[in-house]
């Protein structure tokens, strides 16, 4: 009971996080203004996704291979083992021998197949001239990045074990912050316009000012 009581204080204390920094990400991708060249790579691979997963088809299964991924990953970061491993169309699942909120949230703000193709990029850049690549890297992070956010929100939308065990207004203010931090961070990559320290200074500030407004209307 009292851990569930301080989740959900945390998860009141870091909305005003949330909401400051999805405002200075959208003040930042306003600056945007270079989507020619290799950034137009980028945008065709959300676009695409985007249009695919509206009209076509959506990739739960792919979705719930990742997301299961994601939780066996951070199982043996956590020291843990994975016992059982189950995907399909409708869900998944794995029995692991360690648990804890980091294990079930992870899934939620780490973008698997954005991350291998990252990581297959920079280890064939290791054996070879890989900038040939760079276009085609740079479509198929636009493209996984998009499907990692599109379909988490999806899965936000049904009451989720994971997301409830760990308490629902903590989990997705964590969850909302990390992903915001880590499109901000892959978008500063591959767009000049979008600066990731004004990012950080204008969270900051908008925070502060939230804060601040809040404890001014209670007890000032």
């Amino acid at each position: 009971m009292v851990i569930r009581i301080f989740k959900v204080l945390l998860g009141i204390l870091l909305l005003p996080v949330a909401v400051a920094q999805t405002l200075a990400f959208f003040g930042q991708l306003s600056r945007i203004q270079d989507f020619q060249g290799l950034p137009g790579y980028f945008l065709r691979g959300a676009g695409i996704y985007l249009i695919m997963h509206l009209v076509l088809y959506k990739p739960n299964y792919f979705y719930v291979l990742g997301h299961e991924i994601a939780h066996s990953l951070a199982t043996f970061i956590c020291g843990g083992q994975v016992r059982s491993f189950r995907v399909c169309v409708r869900g998944g699942g794995v029995l692991t021998t360690k648990s804890n909120f980091f294990i079930a949230l992870f899934p939620y703000f780490f973008p698997t197949y954005t991350i291998c193709f990252w990581l297959a990029y920079f280890l064939s850049s290791l054996f070879r001239d890989a900038s040939g690549f760079v276009p085609h890297f740079l479509f198929l992070v636009g493209f996984s990045l998009t499907l990692h956010l599109v379909m988490t929100v999806d899965s936000l939308k049904v009451k989720q074990s994971d997301i409830l065990k760990s308490g629902y207004l903590f989990s997705v203010s964590l969850i909302c912050i990390l992903n915001v931090l880590l499109v901000s961070f892959i978008l500063s990559l591959v767009f000049k316009d979008f600066a990731l320290s004004a990012f950080f200074r204008s969270t900051l500030e908008r925070a502060g000012n939230i804060y601040y407004a809040v404890y001014e209307y209670l007890f000032l």
